[in-house]
């Protein structure tokens, strides 16, 4: 979409000051930085999508403003209801936002959508338009551009800091944009000072771990013998390709868990009418339509969402050489496949350099499939998981087919080239802890039916996991098996009187545990072993406060049916399944926990989180299955509404669904 004119000001008012430079790849931007004189009065911008303001907080401490217009003219609202927050900038004088106007969903065309809709979900996810966003802050003093940037950037993105106890205080040092793949965060942290000369402490570095881009600023930092003017307690050096050196990973791909993702993918049910060939050609990538011989629409899942997607897409091209950006990730998250058997390597240099792009594909959940024979590599380099599915041909599909071939493949490339991975990797190897540790709360009447819960939460592939049960007034002795189920699952066992209400159960649980992260778990689902993995990849990747799976395959268990309900995931939301909920602790202790509630104590959660200014995020539902059964629900529903408007359904359980 075309950004506003450059002479707009945040409140749209004309301003005949020199127009705003237009900025489109992160190295227009560092070699805008590189030119900047050491203060600028005013700096106007414009940048087409926000992963480019990212590149902002990597300026130079030096470089000043008195005052930021910055306009972003392909933003994406996150949530309709989402207003962002202004981060920590001082000397500010004023700072104003010009939001787009959230329009009135149309009207749903129900004669050809037909029963293809579920009432049932809620239609308060962003409507799929992107038009322009500025923030416009003045500053009393000059102030670092970085600093600024950083500020700015949550007014207009979700971003949170590290949750939980003991986390290093990262840093950055004359690093390039390929350094933001490692960071657990979305802007860079820079030198992160004391707010004030009077808390300046001997000794005390001003980072813990710092990221350093240039051997001649390593050695400066490992120079500096004077604690009391150390900026970074241990420099690590990254090679040009953005990896750790200490790794010897540089051949390697890098997948930036802030950008390469899936958030915003399509979940539609029905086949898709185009997907995309991949060529390479003369170091460039060219992406080109194929039909697939569907002719059905296929529309978005959610009511009041209609937007036709038949229509061909572009052909588009694009260096082999340069990192996927923003605009291409959202280009190929509307992309069902992507089809890789033209794709031609010149030399072993140049299948490495497809192989990064490939990895960054992969992580956006497109479907990659048919890679030729001729890229001998991709086993050592991609891993044999990844490579297995990158070679596997594939049709179009529709629900759970398409699931079971995105969702491991997407996580395959997050999880074995996620820059932040591979940052906690090396700062523990320096005795640093950087991924979070999580907890399960977990509350039962039924201790007999919690048995598989249990042994399922002890297969969970997650290391940093502890598990807290109640059990609240059952009527029936606790059993042996359960008694087993606990050993094996290293749980602590609570007991609560059939009297206290459920969300001060769960309160006292949490109360009792000590992870960064804290999901609630319920004792008559089924879980896979990759549920937790699963939820805090998302977690990473989202920056979400809360982030769940939904209740998208339901298991009727007194007729031994499973039905696929439509549900839009991978996105923003207020509403996800309290069955498989997570949040930081942080939050829950911002927002006072659960109530002290007999009914609805998931929902509580999710309007306390809303009215605290967080945000939920909904992650891939395989992995989760909810279970509907006569023994009763604090969920009151009618198994008939359940099924209605399920566009698979299948007459057993699908092991497929956990196993995934």
């Amino acid at each position: 979409m075309t950004g506003p004119s450059a002479s707009r000001t945040a409140g749209g008012v004309d301003d005949p000051r020199p127009a705003a430079a237009r900025l489109t790849t992160a190295a227009e931007i560092e070699v805008l930085l590189a030119g900047l004189p050491q203060h600028s009065p005013e700096l106007r911008l414009e940048v087409e999508t926000l992963d480019l303001l990212r590149v902002l907080t990597l300026a130079e401490p030096g470089t000043t403003v008195d005052r930021l217009v910055l306009t972003v003219s392909a933003w994406e609202r996150p949530l309709d209801t989402w207003v962002g927050r202004l981060g920590r900038v001082v000397h500010v004088q004023s700072c104003a936002v010009d939001y787009p106007v959230v329009e009135e969903p149309a009207p749903t065309r129900w004669a050809e959508l037909a029963a293809g809709v579920d009432l049932s979900e809620a239609a308060d996810h962003p409507a799929d338009t992107l038009a322009p966003a500025t923030v416009d802050i003045r500053l009393s003093r000059p102030t670092p551009l970085a600093d600024v940037a950083r500020g700015v950037y949550p007014l207009l993105g979700v971003d949170r800091r590290q949750h939980g106890y003991g986390f290093v205080e990262l840093g950055t040092v004359g690093v390039t944009s390929a350094a933001l793949a490692l960071l657990p965060n979305r802007t860079a942290p820079g030198t992160p000072g004391p707010p004030s000369v009077h808390l300046e402490g001997a000794g005390l570095s001003h980072a813990d771990l710092g990221l350093v881009g240039t051997q001649a600023a390593l050695e400066e930092l490992l120079g500096d013998q004077d604690p009391a003017r150390t900026l970074v307690g241990h420099p690590l050096l990254l090679d040009p390709s953005g990896h750790l050196a200490l790794t010897e990973r540089a051949e390697l791909p890098l997948v930036d868990l802030n950008l390469h993702n899936p958030i915003g993918r399509r979940h539609i049910l029905e086949l898709s009418r185009w997907t995309l060939a991949l060529t390479s050609h003369d170091g460039d990538l060219t992406f080109r339509p194929l039909p697939t011989g569907a002719t059905n629409p296929a529309w978005p899942p959610a009511r009041n969402r209609v937007r036709d997607r038949t229509e061909k897409p572009a052909q588009w091209s694009r260096p082999a050489a340069a990192v996927l950006s923003g605009r291409e990730v959202r280009q190929v998250r509307e992309v069902e496949a992507i089809d890789l058997s033209g794709l031609e390597a010149v030399d072993h240099d140049d299948e490495l350099l497809l192989y990064r792009r490939l990895a960054e594909l992969a992580a956006t959940g497109s479907i990659l499939h048919s890679l030729p024979a001729s890229f001998t590599a991709a086993d050592d380099v991609l891993g044999p998981t990844l490579a297995r599915l990158l070679r596997q041909p594939y049709r179009p599909s529709t629900g759970l087919v398409r699931d079971l071939r995105s969702v491991p493949q997407r996580r395959e490339a997050m999880q074995r080239f996620g820059g932040f991975l591979e940052l906690a990797a090396g700062a523990a190897t320096l005795g640093h802890r950087l991924l979070p540790t999580v907890s399960v709360v977990l509350s039962t009447m039924r201790p007999s039916r919690v048995v598989d819960v249990l042994l399922a939460l002890a297969a969970q592939r997650y290391p940093h996991l502890e598990i807290a049960v109640a059990v609240h007034g059952a009527a029936e002795p606790v059993g042996a098996a359960f008694e087993d189920a606990v050993r094996v699952a290293g749980a602590s066992v609570f007991h609560h009187d059939r009297a206290t209400p459920f969300g001060a159960v769960l309160a006292d649980l949490a109360r009792h545990t000590t992870g960064d992260l804290v999901v609630k778990i319920d004792d008559d689902d089924v879980y896979g072993p990759r549920v937790i993995e699963d939820l805090v990849l998302a977690h990473l990747y989202s920056n979400a406060d809360v982030v769940g799976k939904t209740t998208e395959y339901l298991y009727f268990e007194d007729i031994d049916h499973t039905a696929h309900r439509r549900f839009a995931t991978e996105c923003y939301h207020t509403q996800v399944a309290g069955g498989a909920m997570m949040l930081s602790r942080a939050m829950l202790n911002e927002i006072g926990g659960w109530r002290p509630s007999p009914h609805s104590t998931d929902r509580s959660i999710l309007i306390r989180v809303g009215h605290a200014g967080g945000i939920c995020y909904r992650t891939n539902s395989l992995g989760y299955v909810y279970v509907r059964h006569s023994e009763g629900h604090t969920w009151k529903q009618a198994d008939s509404l359940l099924l209605r408007n399920t566009p698979e359904q299948w007459p057993r359980f699908m092991p497929e669904i956990i196993e995934a």
